[in-house]
């Protein structure tokens, strides 16, 4: 009996152990060595093709519209064959880790978005100091949105999270400037290119609290966007607010 019950006892100590493995190896997920940074050069943005009456060139034989359009009703760039100028812009999104301080949890994602040669659309709402030729200086705000699949530890079955490991339902983060700063524009003294608009935020500072560290946390990217202010300029009322840009490759 004493035998029987030893083996009983050993083979609840292996099933337990089997438990704990498995609950650990849930437990994990992949992630790479490092991820920081991302940097992303920015391009005008342009409707989908709904109504085709063109067709693209072999290999990429697909239907085509004309002309093209630009999804911003407010802003562009400098092009000598479009609506004119000098072709200047070269924007580009930056997305970066802050490494721990001296501070607790103070992990971040810092954000920095470089655009120059930024220009009214000449039919828009939003036109500045004027340009030798082309159009003239953008004169509304910018915003952006990322569209993220965050997964992390840092989950539970109860609401205010947990040690757990789960990939969360995609969300996302929209910056349409404060009150006190409204993704500026600076327009350009210059009369051969457009305005500036250039602004270095965070992650922690649109939402506190969401990026923490010892998280083990992966955030995937997935859509980004960058606005216009719309014909009120305004980047805080979001309603009119276009997408003048996205990343991209530029090919002469």
């Amino acid at each position: 009996m004493s035998r029987f019950i030893r083996c009983l006892t050993l083979f609840g100590g292996l099933a337990t152990l089997c438990l704990l493995t498995a609950a650990s190896a849930q437990a994990t997920h992949p992630r790479p060595a490092g991820a920081t940074p991302t940097r992303m050069s920015l391009v005008p943005a342009y409707t989908a093709c709904a109504a085709p009456n063109r067709t693209h060139g072999p290999p990429l034989a697909f239907a085509s519209c004309n002309p093209p359009v630009q999804t911003s009703a407010q802003a562009t760039v400098g092009t000598p064959d479009a609506f004119g100028g000098g072709a200047n812009s070269a924007g580009h999104l930056r997305l970066w880790r802050q490494v721990p301080g001296q501070l607790p949890d103070d992990t971040d994602i810092l954000i920095y978005l470089a655009l120059n040669d930024v220009r009214c659309v000449p039919t828009g709402a939003r036109c500045g100091t004027a340009n030798a030729s082309g159009p003239a200086d953008y004169s509304g705000d910018v915003g952006f949105s990322f569209t993220f699949r965050l997964t992390d530890h840092f989950n539970a079955t109860a609401p205010g999270g947990g040690p757990d490991a789960a990939t969360g339902e995609d969300f996302t983060i929209e910056f349409s400037g404060y009150p006190e700063f409204p993704g500026p524009r600076v327009q350009s003294g210059s009369t051969s290119t457009g305005s500036a608009c250039n602004f270095h935020t965070s992650l922690n500072a649109i939402i506190p609290g969401s990026v923490r560290e010892t998280k083990r946390a992966v955030w995937a990217l997935d859509a980004v966007r960058i606005f216009d202010g719309g014909a009120d300029g305004d980047g805080e009322t979001t309603a009119d607010n276009t997408v003048f840009a996205r990343p991209g490759i530029f090919i002469p």
